[in-house]
């Protein structure tokens, strides 16, 4: 068994949403990943995004740092 946490926060400037990046990444390695290899592999990975749905028109959000388990 296994247990997961699963976040997605929207904050108003890149520093904040930084400090919550960096202090996730920094428990890397704990993540894990299951069945590794297998067609239904899952990886830990966190995501630090500039994302555009506040806006007209809208666009997709852009990924600016990734970290995901081994």
């Amino acid at each position: 068994m296994k247990y997961r946490v699963t976040l997605s926060i929207i904050f108003d400037n890149y520093e904040d949403a930084k400090k919550i990046y960096d202090f996730l990444a920094g428990y890397g390695r704990l993540f894990k990943t299951i069945r590794k290899g297998e067609p239904v592999e899952e990886r830990s990975l966190i995501m630090l995004e500039r994302c555009y749905h506040d806006e007209e028109p809208t666009k997709p959000c852009e990924i600016l740092e990734q970290y995901t388990s081994e």
